[in-house]
């Protein structure tokens, strides 16, 4: 997520972003604010208590929605990649067929 400069403004991906106490708003659809879903949208090392499996699938929908894990937010755009602790942990997981990196062997 990132803030323009110029106008105050929030982006993730392609897609505009807002948020109050009870949403968070991409391009207009809804999604409910919580803890663990606010860890994955600003935080590069998500707290792994505060992130249900519920919010991860919500962080995804956000992800698809947005085409913020493609190559120039692009919806052909190939899925990046990253050795970030939060791409390993959260974001690779819900686009691959792998299982989730154990929390232990990354510390």
């Amino acid at each position: 997520m990132y803030q323009d400069e110029t106008d105050g403004s929030f982006t993730i991906g392609s897609s505009g972003i807002k948020f109050n106490n009870k949403h968070v708003l991409v391009d207009g659809r809804k999604y409910k604010a919580t803890q663990g879903l606010w860890e994955l949208l600003t935080e590069a090392n998500p707290d792994r208590n505060s992130v249900t499996m519920q919010k991860r699938q919500t962080y995804k929908q956000i992800q698809i929605q947005s085409n913020a894990h493609r190559v120039n937010y692009s919806p052909s755009g190939k899925i990046k990649s990253s050795k970030t602790l939060k791409y390993i942990r959260f974001i690779s997981p819900l686009f691959s067929n792998t299982k989730e990196v154990p929390w232990e062997s990354l510390q």
